[in-house]
């Protein structure tokens, strides 16, 4: 590879750093609503019934977190 072409791939590189570093301090992520019954997220931490369903779903799960996925019992 020429001078010239990792110049040009390591400033990339660096722009794209940059633009990452960015996104992360701005945090231009949306945060999650939720909306069940026409709760809020308030509502649904302080939920009995909602905090017990949530709490038996997740007993029955696995999380790979290598492949990001979920893998309950029964389906």
């Amino acid at each position: 590879m020429s001078v010239r072409a990792n110049v040009i791939l390591t400033s990339f590189l660096c722009l794209l750093g940059a633009l990452n570093a960015f996104a992360l301090i701005v945090n231009l992520s949306q945060p999650s609503r939720a909306a069940v019954r026409g709760m809020n997220y308030q509502n649904l931490i302080h939920d009995p019934d909602f905090t017990r369903a949530v709490k038996s779903i997740a007993e029955q799960c696995s999380v790979n977190v290598d492949l990001a996925k979920l893998k309950c019992q029964g389906g």
